[in-house]
């Protein structure tokens, strides 16, 4: 009975991942866009490069803290509950970013609170799976939201492009109001898990957000202001001493006590700092370099984003073949592979530059499936929740540092100086290095992730 009763959760739940992972697309969708149109909206606004950069990187940082402060609730308030103030207020938002195009500052508000509401399905995704599937079916549905997210870069690159030519970018915060149409199914089909008993840190929440916000911005305006660096600093130590004190801190500090946590944590930053740091310079290299336009830029990364596309939605038959740890390292070795051809090639045609992007974007569709799966295999079950919650937390708030560091380094004289680029493009040698230098980022974090996760770690069964 009690069988039957969990395959007819699962059934109903099976029904409602499509909209959940809905929500998932128009995010990402309304970031590629965004990464898409930066030199447009540089130009537009009268802003610099790294200042224009805000728009992703902040967004990025609510989003992650966000995500843990949701994770965090649903151990105490009903899932159900969390989605549905999603179905409701996420309209209300994106609606808010139609009439932003006159004013830099409400676009940016604009993209925080967009980002502050669609972090409610993003993390419960997540926790979902691991709560109502088995560990395969869990891992497929990894791998179906990395599959998302590239199909969703290839429409946010694709459309995008045209939209901004054509239209304006301001018609692209309309596109979510399609989720109210999956708001029936998922009221009638959510579980009804009950509500229990807790309290929530919000002043733990708000030292977490202050910190990030400082070291964001710090990076952001390329270090010209120690006073943010710090206010940071002094932050953090306040935060330690909270935290040691607090009864019910936001995060937790026997999470960091289980082996291997800390270090599992420190590859993801590196592995999506990464990520966003790419997606952030890559229009610049084909815009600048090879004076490409931005609906022909959509086109050719479009395409790349099928390709991962591909890669992510088999990936759970990949992990049944190779296992778990494999498929982490392999996607390693497409993102490095990738890096290596910008790198290496970058003043040369420009097919050399869409390949390395081919070759980074299946990357990570075949890296988050498997590495999301064997961080949760270090969670104790009932610390699920604020595990992946700081997980999240950490994957955003190092895309931020990420791209935050890569609008740091644009621009800089010492980036002008050839080390690996051999052509003759006067443009290329600062997109070179660059490239360079993300490379590094991913084998350090590669060779953390082999040290962290071992060989028994590949098992599927």
């Amino acid at each position: 009975m009690v069988d039957l009763r969990s395959e007819e959760i699962k059934r109903k739940v099976i029904k409602c991942m499509p909209w959940i992972l809905l929500y998932e697309f128009f995010q990402v969708f309304n970031e590629n866009v965004f990464n898409l149109i930066t030199p447009n909206l540089s130009q537009e606004f009268g802003v610099t490069p790294s200042t224009v950069s805000l728009i992703v990187t902040l967004g990025k940082l609510f989003l992650g803290i966000a995500s843990i402060v949701f994770s965090a609730l649903s151990d105490i308030v009903s899932t159900r509950k969390l989605m549905l103030f999603t179905c409701f207020a996420f309209p209300v938002v994106t609606t808010i970013g139609f009439f932003a195009p006159h004013s830099f500052a409400l676009l940016i508000t604009a993209r925080v609170m967009f980002a502050l509401t669609i972090a409610i399905p993003l993390a419960l995704q997540v926790i979902i799976a691991l709560k109502y599937f088995d560990k395969l079916t869990a891992a497929k549905y990894f791998g179906y939201n990395t599959a998302i997210f590239q199909l969703a870069s290839a429409a946010g690159h694709f459309f995008g492009g045209y939209i901004t030519e054509y239209f304006h970018w301001n018609y692209i915060f309309l596109f979510p109001l399609l989720t109210l149409l999956g708001i029936p199914t998922l009221m009638k089909n959510l579980p009804k898990d009950e509500s229990k008993k807790g309290s929530f840190d919000f002043t733990g929440m708000l030292l977490v957000t202050l910190i990030s916000t400082l070291l964001i911005t710090f990076m952001t305006f390329k270090m010209q202001y120690p006073l943010l660096l710090v206010s940071a600093i002094v932050c953090i130590l306040i935060f330690v001493l909270y935290t040691r004190k607090s009864k019910n801190p936001f995060i937790k500090p026997e999470l960091f006590k289980v082996k291997g946590i800390v270090w599992s944590l420190v590859v993801c930053g590196l592995f999506y700092g990464t990520q966003v740091g790419f997606g952030f310079i890559f229009p610049f290299i084909v815009h600048n370099a090879y004076g490409l336009p931005v609906s022909t830029i959509g086109v050719f990364y479009s395409l790349t984003n099928i390709a991962a596309f591909i890669a992510g939605i088999n990936s759970g038959r990949i992990i049944s073949r190779i296992g778990y740890r494999n498929i982490t390292l392999l996607g390693g070795a497409f993102i490095f592979s990738g890096l290596a051809f910008v790198t290496f090639f970058v003043g040369f045609s420009v097919i050399f530059v869409f390949v390395g992007m081919a070759f980074f974007n299946i990357g990570y569709a075949l890296f988050f499936s498997g590495y999301l799966s064997n961080y949760t295999q270090l969670l104790p079950e009932h610390q699920h929740g604020s595990g992946v919650g700081v997980e999240r937390l950490v994957l955003n708030i190092g895309s931020s540092l990420g791209g935050a560091l890569i609008a740091m380094l644009y621009g800089q004289p010492y980036m002008m100086n050839k080390i690996l680029d051999f052509s003759s493009n006067p443009q290329s040698a600062q997109y070179s290095n660059i490239a360079l230098v993300l490379m590094i980022m991913i084998a350090v974090a590669t060779l953390i992730f082999t040290r962290v996760f071992t060989k028994k770690f590949n098992r599927i069964e």
